[in-house]
Formats: C-alpha cells, sequence, structure tokens
C-alpha cells in the first residue's frame, strides 16, 4: 500500500523510497538537490477532514522537493500538476500566479530505469476522518482560508487539464 495504514497522510517506507528513487532530484525547476535530501510533497493537496476528497498519497501524487520548494509551494501560490503522458512519461508542471507555465526537468531516474514505470501502490481504504466535536465560544468556522485555497488549486488543476486535453485532442 502507499500510505501506512494507521496515518494515510504519511506514505509507506516502500513508496517514499520509491518516489525518492524515481524522482533522483527535487522537482522544483532548476533545483538540483537529492530527492533524499527533499521532502515528499502532495501534489493535490491531502485533505485532511475528507480524505475521500483527493490529494491521495500514492507514488503518482508524490513528488520530491527541497525544503525551499516545499515551503513555496505549501505557502505561495504556485500550483503544480503531475501527470503521465501518452508514452508513460510522468510530467510534471507548475502554473505561477500571473498564468505562466513552467515545465518540470525533462527526464526523472525512470529514463534511465525504464522498470520503473512498471511498479504501481494501490492506495488503500481510507477510514472516515473522525469528527471534532468542538462546543461553545470555541468552535471553529466551517470554512476557512486553507480550504479556500485548496478548493482554488483543484479548480485550477481542472481547469489545466481540460486545456491540455483540448491541446492535446487539436494536434
Amino acid at each position: 500500500p502507499g500510505a501506512q495504514a494507521a496515518d494515510p497522510y504519511r506514505p509507506t517506507t516502500a513508496c517514499a523510497g520509491f518516489v525518492r528513487v524515481r524522482d533522483g532530484y527535487c522537482t522544483e525547476p532548476g533545483c538540483g538537490c537529492s530527492a533524499f535530501d527533499s521532502d515528499l510533497d502532495h501534489v493535490a493537496e491531502y485533505d485532511h477532514t475528507n480524505p475521500a476528497q483527493g490529494g491521495a498519497t500514492s507514488s503518482e501524487n508524490l513528488n520530491a522537493k527541497c525544503r525551499f520548494g516545499h515551503l513555496h509551494k505549501t505557502f505561495g501560490d504556485w500550483i503544480d500538476v503531475q501527470y503521465r503522458d501518452d508514452d508513460g512519461h510522468l510530467v510534471t508542471e507548475y502554473r505561477t500566479s500571473e498564468g505562466f507555465v513552467i515545465p518540470g526537468d525533462a527526464e526523472n531516474l525512470e529514463d534511465f530505469f525504464p522498470n520503473l514505470r512498471r511498479i504501481r501502490y494501490e492506495q488503500p481504504p481510507q477510514a472516515p476522518p473522525t469528527p471534532r466535536v468542538i462546543t461553545g465560544d470555541d468552535t471553529p468556522p466551517t470554512s476557512n482560508r486553507l480550504a479556500h485555497k485548496h478548493a482554488r488549486r483543484r479548480a485550477e488543476r481542472a481547469r489545466n487539464l481540460r486545456e491540455r486535453e483540448r491541446r492535446e485532442a487539436a494536434d
């Protein structure tokens, strides 16, 4: 399985090792930091309140980012997307808040070790989230800034996917 049964946010040791071997280096454009010195980042953000909503802990949704790149994505306005193209090559793209699309590295270690493309992890079934029961004046708002940010990023990724599919259909 890609995630630990007790904590679906954290990848298993096998999944984490696979992602680091596959990526080789930080996936942030222009960074040469080793993947083994990097954080593993959920490309589509993990939803802690509703894990089924998106952001699965799987090798297809994780990539290596140096600490600076991870913080840059988490607290900045960059959006990354990761997908497999028609040839099975893992593609990473970044979109800035200005709308510029920056392609990720042209290659990863799958190019040197093609059998890495054959490895897949199955996502274990997710347990329902534990409800938080808070009453009185300490009741948090039902919606927060982070939830809005994640919703905006999901909408942006969906729009990017539709745009990419439209371009591919026109070619």
